[in-house]
């Protein structure tokens, strides 16, 4: 910073001062809310991309939240959570998938009918 020939210190070039209004803040926050959309939009596409994937799979809400837990890992600092709550998500998820083939409910949560075959359906 340069130094004026009074003894003061001259204005940084970034300051603004009180009641004036700050472009260069405001573009910033517009970038932040812009990036979180975004983040928030390439997530949705991938879950849904993945959960399109693993459509008749016996993984099929496992998967994806492995997926999800993998993608919160990378992007944001968890090492403060306890492992204990991915942990629980990837069991909450392996449990819908095992209820849903072994219990046989279908959507509603109703139990689903057997499936019909050719020659029960057929009457002589």
């Amino acid at each position: 910073m340069a130094v004026e020939s009074t003894g003061e210190q001259a204005v940084p070039s970034w300051f603004v001062p009180p009641g004036e209004s700050d472009s260069f803040a405001i573009i910033a926050i517009v970038f932040v809310i812009g990036a979180i959309y975004g983040l928030v939009y390439l997530y949705a596409t991938f879950d849904r991309w993945a959960e399109h994937q693993s459509k008749g799979t016996p993984l099929a809400k496992t998967i994806p939240t492995m997926l999800a837990i993998a993608l919160l890992y990378e992007l944001f600092p968890l090492s403060h959570f306890n492992v204990l709550l991915p942990i629980s998500a990837i069991l909450i998820a392996l449990m819908a998938d095992w209820s849903r083939f072994h219990l046989n409910f279908g959507p509603g949560g109703t139990r689903a009918a057997a499936p019909e075959t050719a020659h029960d359906s057929k009457k002589d």
